[in-house]
């Protein structure tokens, strides 16, 4: 099969289309043909030999944890799915193949109306806004601000706390405060316009930095209350301890299953209480993965990249 990947660290252009054997299955696994995939930063970080120490791998390496696709064949104890069907799957890497195996307890039914250009951005960024909302243990009526709210993970947290009757202060840049407003929002703040500590201290029971590479710590500490909570989805802020403030990581563990997450935003959509934003879609070929991949790195992507 035909795969996009790298055999070497580097900028963009180290991709490379690869021939590579098809996936083989597990009983309980699904081969998916792909016909749309989502492009996150992570894969950037990957490709550049930024992971490689956390995350050995042996080339050649085919990044990619978002797909959307046909079943073209099922294992023998697979349930509810069949040869056909559209699904959103979340592999841990080899996304960006022409085939994708993996596990059903991963996947869920593409909804009808969701299309594909939305349908493969939602798997990373949905299932991590859903277990980050989840990990703050939110109450109803309590305050929530989400610092990157127009961004592809701050903009889902926000449906799901609204969904939830939480209070939702979003913080964007001033050019999406119209969009975030929409997703549900209760305020908007634009970081662009004034002094955000002296607006928002001690305002929120919970903060969830959402920022593109967790600009947001250093200033998002005065926003929690004493006692609250703040959650991160890379840089903890300096002295939470000093302000009572439990500071937590947002960090996939095994009781977090892709399957309840899928699941749930899948339902979110088909209610009509779901909106995705698609920053820009390429070609599912070399060219496209490098211009996708170029993109990232200039870091002035709003939503998701998508090659289809």
């Amino acid at each position: 099969m035909k795969a996009l990947g790298f055999t070497t660290y580097g900028a963009p252009e180290v991709f490379e289309e690869l021939e590579l054997p098809k996936p083989t299955l597990g009983e309980k696994d699904v081969l998916i043909k792909a016909q749309a995939v989502g492009i996150n930063p992570y894969d950037a970080l990957l490709r550049a030999g930024t992971m490689q120490k956390i995350r050995p791998l042996e080339f050649p390496i085919v990044p990619g944890s978002d797909v959307v696709g046909e079943i073209v064949e099922v294992g023998s104890k697979v349930k509810h799915y069949a040869i056909g069907d559209i699904v959103i799957a979340h592999p841990s890497i080899g996304g960006y193949g022409e085939y994708v195996a993996i596990s059903s307890a991963k996947i869920v039914k593409k909804p009808e109306e969701m299309s594909l250009e939305e349908a493969a951005g939602l798997a990373s960024v949905g299932t991590t806004a859903y277990f980050a909302i989840k990990l703050a243990k939110l109450k109803k009526n309590e305050t929530l601000i989400i610092q990157g709210a127009s961004g592809a993970v701050g903009s889902i947290a926000v449906q799901i706390a609204k969904e939830a009757g939480i209070h939702v202060i979003g913080i964007a840049h001033s050019r999406n405060r119209d969009y975030v407003s929409a997703l549900g929002a209760d305020e908007v703040v634009a970081y662009d316009e004034g002094n955000l500590a002296n607006r928002l201290a001690d305002k929120a029971d919970v903060v969830l930095d959402a920022s593109f590479g967790g600009k947001g710590a250093a200033e998002g500490l005065q926003f929690v209350k004493k006692g609250g909570r703040y959650i991160s989805l890379t840089s903890f802020p300096d002295n939470a301890e000093e302000k009572k403030v439990k500071a937590m990581r947002m960090m996939r563990t095994k009781d977090m299953k892709d399957k309840e997450a899928l699941g749930y935003l899948a339902d979110l959509y088909r209610s009509h209480k779901l909106r995705l934003k698609t920053a820009e879609t390429l070609t599912f070929d070399l060219r496209g993965v490098i211009g996708a991949h170029q993109l990232i790195d200039k870091k002035k992507v709003a939503g998701k990249l998508v090659l289809k």
